[in-house]
């Protein structure tokens, strides 16, 4: 018996050995199987190489490539996608403020320390019909300035499904379902409050979207950039809330990448296949130029690369029917539905990017004086035209096709054109006399929508609306007859009109107080000289030339080696001759880095 337990247990020793060695080599499989699924869902997230072959699966064709692929680190890509695109758009590091900060435009020093509203996690609860009256919302309000998806199509293949809970979750369109039909309704909760939305019920959309974030990235090319376009769309709302420059970068990055900027790209495609495609790439086209124009940077795509045509004018349902007849006319009178007003904003845009090379691209040449009067007067024609040629509603819902705004983004690319720029960093009579007039022609227009409550909080809009007031105190500034033409009453109004109209669309928001106070000391600045003409004030005047972005290129007089010394009297031959305040004289005198000076911009 003691003989047979000591073998016994020998035994025992030997299974328990093999049982770990087991043990042992399954979890390595199990690391080498979970390593390899990482590496197919990372291969999956960063393929932009275009739309799969029909008949062969996304995950079929990943698998195959990730073969002959060397090893892939094991992090989740899609989160660093993710996070990247949830950051700020304009964000300030206390390490930032005491440096040369004039390569940021005006709008870091209004949303720069701006933070996100947090809210508590929770669902949004709505019942059917609220759902299809915020897409509705949605395609009436917003679609016409971009129309990145069709109609028939969302409600179709991704509000229907979502409605009738059919969305399955380990399915790539039911997820993606559920991102598109969460932002479309946050985008139109910014726009339409209803008896079953609140003010704050976009940011709970917003929140539900993001939870899809990953899938959108590992969705397919085309689907991901109109996804990316409407976060965009969303983030003109709420710039800290999406990082717009990186957003709209990639969107259009992605359209590149499968080659809709070429016409080549639709040959052989259905008219609805080819009209989306137009759709999409103009679109990314017109978010990335206007995010880049605003924020001082450099323009995406060149106008030279781009072969793709414009749009044709048809609305969705025409889309539609081109299935059963590929005839399909064009509208020739101007419907809400169709893609006039979207046409006539990449006219816009393009024009603007023209603009931007010209006077306040950094790279930019100089030119003759008589060379950039012939191009300011050529391009100023451009924008009368296309203010007159601009398409007329009759009944709309859509804030982008009322006269309004159609003259409010005339007015905006005129200031773009005549304020100083690297080009022209010094305005004549003539250019602050016109400044004046377009900054109040868009007070005009903005207080028109106002009245009306058809003008709603972007940061495009407060942005421009912002540096129309500071354009317009800035020519009051320099040109005195400018002054005493309008005369001090008449500033005053329009002084508050701009103060009503930041409390009003900023409705609460930081921001919103933050402009007025800025407004409001520059306003009292300018009325004081109608008191005492020769009145000085240098904070002012280096105020000024600090939103404009030109500030930081000046010599200061007071601990410099190129002081006093050097530029001794105002009444020096470098002098321009223009009628200016005496607390220009030292900026215009001492002169400006035109290579280095900074832009600001109005477009939106």
């Amino acid at each position: 018996m003691s003989d047979r337990l000591i073998l016994q247990q020998t035994q025992l020793n030997c299974e328990c050995d093999s049982l770990r060695t087991q043990l042992a080599a399954a979890e390595q499989t199990v690391h080498e199987l979970s390593q390899k699924c990482q590496q197919l869902e990372t291969q999956i997230s960063v393929d932009n190489s275009g739309i799969p072959t029909p008949g062969r699966s996304s995950v079929a064709q990943t698998s195959t490539e990730t073969r002959s692929q060397p090893e892939q680190p094991t992090g989740n890509l899609d989160h660093h996608f993710t996070s990247r695109i949830l950051r700020p758009t304009f964000l300030l590091r206390p390490s930032t403020r005491a440096l040369n900060r004039s390569a940021m435009s005006s709008a870091w020093e209004l949303w720069g320390d701006d933070t996100d509203i947090e809210l508590l996690e929770s669902n949004v609860c709505l019942n059917s019909d609220a759902y299809v009256s915020l897409a509705n919302a949605f395609f009436d309000r917003r679609w016409p300035y971009l129309p990145v998806i069709h109609r028939k199509t969302f409600f179709d293949q991704h509000l229907s499904p979502f409605l009738a809970n059919t969305a399955i979750t380990n399915s790539g369109m039911g997820s993606l379902s559920n991102f598109m039909v969460n932002i479309v309704c946050a985008i139109a909760s910014t726009e339409k409050s209803t008896q079953h939305t609140g003010d704050r019920d976009h940011r709970l959309f917003f929140r539900q979207a993001i939870k899809d974030m990953h899938l959108v990235m590992g969705s397919e090319n085309f689907e991901c950039i109109q996804c990316l376009l409407l976060l965009c769309m969303y983030g003109h709302n709420e710039p800290q809330s999406v990082n717009m420059w990186y957003t709209t970068g990639l969107a259009l990055n992605l359209a590149i990448g499968i080659d809709i900027h070429r016409k080549e790209s639709i040959s052989g495609q259905d008219t609805k296949s080819a009209e989306m495609f137009k759709r999409v790439f103009w679109s990314a086209y017109v978010m990335n130029c206007s995010m880049a124009i605003n924020m001082g940077r450099p323009l995406g795509i060149q106008e030279s690369d781009i072969s793709m045509p414009l749009p044709l004018q048809l609305t969705d349902s025409q889309l539609d029917e081109s299935i059963l007849s590929p005839r399909v006319e064009e509208t020739l009178i101007p419907h809400v539905a169709d893609t006039s007003t979207f046409i006539h904003i990449i006219d816009l845009r393009r024009i603007n990017a023209a603009v931007y090379t010209t006077f306040h691209s950094i790279g930019s040449t100089s030119t003759e004086a008589a060379e950039l009067d012939r191009l300011r007067s050529e391009y100023f024609v451009k924008l009368n035209q296309w203010i007159i040629t601009a398409p007329r509603y009759m009944q709309t819902l859509s804030t982008f096709q009322s006269t309004e705004w159609f003259q409010i983004a005339f007015h905006h690319a005129v200031l773009a054109l005549y304020r100083p720029s690297r080009a022209i960093p010094m305005p004549s009579q003539d250019d602050l006399q016109i400044c004046a007039e377009s900054a109040i022609g868009l007070i005009s227009s903005y207080s028109s929508l106002y009245a009306r409550n058809r003008i709603k909080y972007t940061f495009v809009a407060i942005h421009s609306l912002f540096m129309a007031a500071v354009t317009m105190l800035y020519s009051l500034r320099a040109f005195a007859p400018l002054r005493r033409e309008l005369t001090k009453p008449v500033i005053q109004t329009n002084i508050l009109t701009f103060l009503t109209l930041f409390r009003g669309i900023c409705d609460g928001r930081a921001v919103g107080e933050k402009c007025c106070n800025i407004i409001e000391r520059l306003g009292n600045s300018i009325l004081s000289l109608f008191e005492n003409e020769n009145q000085a004030d240098s904070n002012i005047d280096t105020e000024f030339q600090t939103w404009f972005g030109l500030q930081t290129h000046t010599f200061h007089s007071q601990g410099s080696e190129l002081g006093s010394e050097i530029y001794p009297h105002p009444t020096s031959p470098q002098f321009p001759d223009v009628q200016v305040d005496m607390p220009w004289a030292d900026l215009f005198t001492q002169g400006i880095d035109v290579g280095t000076a900074d832009v600001w911009s109005v477009l939106f």
